[in-house]
């Protein structure tokens, strides 16, 4: 009989720990069975960089929805930019965080007239023709003003008319977005088990198995798609939906279609809709 009560307990505790907040059919619509451009419609060989204008552009002509990236500047103006370090899209080394706004403003993205967009200006173009998926990033200063992003963020979308979710590899951005807008769909992003053996490598591979969940209650999980494990389809028995990144192929695309919700891909052209779901 204890036997059996430790087992009963261990699997309340379970459950406790990832189990997942839920969302309405009306919040999920926008974003289940459809494709993600990862950073815009971008090609950074052929003068449409990542996370510019154009490439949100041709991702809205192209009926594609948009994941991007935000974060802060040295004096914390809203910009959308994946890399920590500016060198690899712009040729000039530094971190984001410790340039001003001025100085952002005068690179030039994978060598061509696009400027590193102000959140704003990404959301004036995208004008709520496809929905987006916004990536809050924590990390370096980003981290220690990671409440001060999300309001900015929040204060961005205030009066913004289109669907978007957020998301953040962050629990506490994540906790963030559910305590202050419970209205929003809000995904935790994960990158599979992590191979550091010090203590954030412990907390990134509970993260990993989506024990962390109780902390920020994830209505979706936004999982690389190759270390899909039992914690993501478990959590999305018990209510979540899965988010695919960054899908690399049409074969990997037609595979994930099978089992999972949402797709972001990056350099091939799938349909807007899953081919299955239309």
């Amino acid at each position: 009989m204890g036997g059996l009560f430790l087992i009963l307990a261990a699997a309340a505790v379970y459950l406790f720990l990832v189990y997942p907040g839920q969302s309405s059919m009306e919040q999920r619509r926008p974003f289940v069975h459809r494709n993600f451009g990862h950073r815009g419609l971008y090609d950074n060989e052929h003068g449409v960089p990542e996370n510019s204008l154009a490439a949100f552009e041709a991702a809205m002509e192209a009926g594609y929805g948009c994941e991007l990236d935000v974060q802060f500047t040295s004096d914390k103006k809203l910009i959308v930019f994946h890399d920590n370090d500016l060198e690899r899209m712009t040729g000039v080394p530094g971190k984001v965080w410790d340039k001003t706004f001025d100085e952002i403003r005068a690179l030039r993205l994978a060598g061509t007239e696009e400027r590193i967009p102000t959140f704003e200006e990404v959301l004036s173009t995208v004008r709520g023709r496809n929905p987006l998926i916004v990536e809050i990033k924590a990390e370096g200063k980003n981290n220690v003003w990671y409440h001060e992003v999300c309001e900015a963020t929040a204060e961005a979308l205030r009066d913004y008319e289109g669907d978007y979710c957020i998301e953040s590899f962050h629990p506490v951005a994540v906790r963030w977005v559910w305590k202050h807008l419970p209205d929003v769909t809000r995904g935790l992003l994960v990158g599979g088990p992590s191979k550091r053996t010090d203590g954030l490598g412990f907390i990134l591979n509970l993260i990993a198995e989506l024990l962390g969940n109780f902390y920020c209650r994830p209505q979706f999980i936004a999982y690389r798609y190759e270390y899909r494990n039992l914690a993501l389809r478990i959590v999305k028995r018990l209510g979540a939906f899965s988010v695919m990144w960054t899908v690399p192929d049409p074969q990997t695309q037609a595979e994930l279609e099978k089992t999972e919700d949402c797709i972001i891909f990056e350099h091939y052209r799938p349909s807007v809709r899953f081919t299955e779901k239309e």
